[in-house]
């Protein structure tokens, strides 16, 4: 599984990718996730807001902050 936080410049993309990190962690997640923090690298995945989360290729939030309980939803509802 392959999950990817974008933004790091702000408190919330930065809190975001590490309630991200706790998730997958909580879950068993083997593989690191990934953060892009370059606009340009933003934009290459086609997300338009940060904080974003995408799993497995596919955005699955994006423009807020999530919870890792809600992270862990989203990783449950991929696995």
């Amino acid at each position: 599984m392959k999950i990817i936080t974008f933004g790091n410049c702000c408190k919330k993309s930065q809190q975001n990718h590490e309630n991200a990190v706790n998730a997958a962690k909580n879950l068993g997640v083997e593989e690191e996730v990934t953060n892009y923090g370059d606009i340009k690298d933003i934009m290459k995945f086609g997300v338009m807001l940060t904080p974003a989360i995408m799993i497995d290729n596919k955005i699955v939030s994006s423009g807020k902050m999530l919870s890792v309980e809600q992270i862990e939803t989203l990783i449950k509802a991929k696995q």
